[in-house]
């Protein structure tokens, strides 16, 4: 059966042998269903290796149950002699710590080998499930820089960790063209006498220099006519705080114009004495609602341009979609007046500050929608406006809509979403106004990915003044500092295969340290450590791939054979660094599957940079697996070996980076 051996190495992890044998136990002495999964949770490594190999609070189970703690280890112990992986059952304390029999996990790894090859550890689901995630989705008025790059990573992340765990997965990117930020791109493109990118530039960058040109001179203009405001009706102080925002702004301004004199002079000739607030919302209505056909071939064209560059960024990241589906097409073809048209025939319709909108409190009164959205007692969520007064729908209807037809599309039993943890109110929302339409099954089942944002050093960055670094600039910085490293570690390499290995492993550190913090924390990357080669970083997890591949080459190149079955299990007892290695590596089926299931990409990284901290230990303390002349004991060492190189190319695999065989 496939996936059999996969199956049967993750029954057998040290979490769900101890998980199973405490609720089994549990249940016998009448403490009812106990949830599996809270005490695999518990499950860790013991701090000394003389009290056992694994450890599990057992007291706490006690206490919780009302079991006596002698009765309930008895029971436990009795349970664990009939797992075969357990060599010894012994409590400390409070806790329960057992000894793992390593021949008997040698010998799984050795089967799983035989039976799943390549693919080792990546247990499927029991249940695969139809899935939609939605990544990236940057505004294309201006590049992509770090924080797209951590959605991108993470998103592109989750769709292979889920591809691995089973599960059929659609990746769609959302292409915002309908916000007042495009327009605000187009309007400058307009203003300027431009309907194309020049040559040579590349166009997401042309274009975020145009974004930010407009919106600086647009605000200025806005400012101005404020300061005379504040001028006439003898405000001063109002006029100082004006002033001193009007200094910022045109030092903004300066500096922009630095960059392209020629197109800043342009822009800021043609805005003089407009009103930019209102040609900008004239051209949002011209597009929404397709009143001028060239204002349309301008949009498309400009956001188009902007898409290649993305493209083309996200390439060197090795991040892809499958769908990229337009906003302006969902009201183009109706799908935002469907959604209008049920708001209105809907009980929490209502009309809000004179704009039409969904009143969703009342929902929160039902038990099952708080627990499922994870909404507190108490929480008072603000009214849904689905469109302004002047006609044009917000972005939050058009979610709505790109929601529904994500679910449709796909025959998706979840949607997740992969949007910064700023918009959680208005994700809420949506989901809550799914449920208000009727649409119960797809708001229960749309997951906000939540992540927060990444800081770089001395860096504070604003689109609308063009003031960022760029995510190709950091690749390329990444690239450098990877560039004279292989140079230094491999200076005979011939020229071009080192500038691939620097390009790879550049791309690589990125996207690497993007998705080793968990996506609700704030981080700050740091390119330095993202590209240390010696430890917890996408260089080091290659080159220890490298180092494994280059073993088993090493041993082909001797005559031996790889092969599992002429091993000695109990070889796997012997040496200290080498049993660690064995059960660390019958671990990996049950954090790939925790990892998958949790959505939680972080789980693996903290697992596999342990892993090879773990395999280069053994591999420098001398216990070599191609000069062993023992055959059988040849055979374990690179059985174990192998089984390493699968676990750090699969990791490396579902975090978007390929392994690299030489380095």
């Amino acid at each position: 059966m496939a996936g059999s051996g996969n199956r049967l190495l993750y029954e057998n992890t040290p979490q769900r042998v101890l998980a199973r044998s405490v609720a089994a136990a549990l249940r016998e002495l009448g403490a009812g269903e106990v949830e599996e999964r809270e005490i695999e949770y518990l499950v860790s490594a013991s701090p000394r290796e003389e009290l056992g190999d694994y450890g599990l609070p057992l007291a706490r189970f006690a206490r919780r149950h009302g079991v006596d703690l002698d009765t309930l280890f008895e029971k436990v112990a009795e349970k664990l002699r009939g797992e075969p992986i357990v060599r010894e059952a012994r409590r400390v304390g409070g806790y329960l710590n057992v000894f793992i029999d390593a021949a008997q996990a040698f010998s799984l790894i050795a089967e799983a080998l035989r039976e799943e090859g390549a693919r080792i550890g990546l247990v499927e689901a029991e249940k695969p499930e139809r899935l939609v995630v939605e990544h990236t989705s940057a505004n294309p008025v201006h590049p992509l820089h770090i924080g797209h790059a951590r959605n991108a990573s993470l998103g592109d992340t989750l769709a292979r960790l889920l591809r691995a765990r089973g599960h059929q997965v659609e990746t769609r990117f959302y292409i915002n063209d309908m916000g007042r930020q495009v327009a605000v791109m187009v309007y400058g493109f307009r203003l300027a006498g431009l309907r194309e990118v020049p040559e040579g530039e590349k166009p997401d960058h042309f274009i975020g220099l145009v974004y930010a040109i407009t919106h600086t001179l647009a605000d200025i203009e806005a400012l101005r006519r404020r300061l005379e405001e504040a001028k006439e009706s003898g405000d001063e102080e109002r006029y100082r705080a004006l002033l001193g925002e009007l200094d910022s702004l045109v030092a903004d301004a300066a500096r922009l114009r630095e960059k392209n004199p020629t197109l800043f002079d342009r822009i800021a000739e043609a805005i003089r004495g407009r009103d930019p607030d209102r040609d900008i919302s004239e051209i949002m209505r011209a597009y929404e609602y397709r009143r001028d056909e060239e204002i349309v071939r301008l949009f498309r064209r400009l956001v188009e341009r902007c898409l290649q560059g993305f493209r083309e960024t996200l390439a060197r990241l090795n991040v892809s979609h499958d769908k990229w589906d337009w906003e302006s097409d969902l009201a183009w073809q109706s799908l935002v007046g469907r959604v209008l048209e049920e708001a209105r025939r809907s009980p929490y319709y209502t009309i809000h500050r004179g704009a039409e909108a969904l009143n969703l409190q009342p929902l929160l009164e039902d038990p099952e929608i708080r627990r499922r959205l994870g909404i507190p007692e108490g929480y008072e969520i603000p009214p849904l406006v689905l469109r302004r007064s002047d006609g044009t729908t917000l972005y939050t209807t058009r979610d709505i809509a790109y929601t529904l037809k994500k679910f449709q599309e796909a025959g998706a039993d979840r949607v997740i979403n992969v949007i910064a943890a700023e918009q959680r109110l208005e994700q809420l929302q949506v989901r809550l106004a799914l449920i208000a339409l009727g649409h119960r099954r797809e708001g229960l089942n749309t997951i906000h990915y939540a992540y927060e944002m990444v800081n770089l050093p001395g860096q504070k960055m604003s689109g609308r003044r063009g003031r960022y670094v760029t995510l190709d600039q950091l690749i390329d910085q990444a690239v450098a500092i990877a560039r004279r490293e292989v140079e230094k570690r491999s200076p005979t390499l011939p020229p071009e295969e080192k500038e691939k290995i620097a390009q790879a492993v550049g791309a690589a550190a990125v996207r690497y340290a993007l998705v080793s913090v968990s996506a609700p924390k704030p981080m700050t990357f740091d390119i330095e450590k993202a590209l240390d080669f010696d430890q917890s970083s996408a260089p080091y997890i290659l080159y220890t791939h490298a180092r494994a591949a280059n073993i088993l080459r090493k041993a082909e190149e001797k005559g031996a054979t790889i092969d599992a079955a002429k091993a000695d299990p109990k070889a796997a007892e012997e040496n200290r660094l080498r049993r660690r290695l064995v059960l660390k590596t019958l671990e990996y089926p049950y954090i790939f599957a925790k990892a998958a299931d949790e959505q939680r990409p972080e789980l693996l990284v903290a697992y596999i940079n342990t892993y090879a901290d773990i395999f280069n230990k053994w591999y420098t303390s001398g216990d070599s697996a191609v000069n062993e002349p023992d055959p059988a004991k040849r055979a374990t060492k690179l059985a174990i070996v192998e089984a390493a190189k699968h676990v750090l190319a699969n990791t490396l695999n579902i975090l978007g980076i390929t392994p690299i065989e030489r380095m």
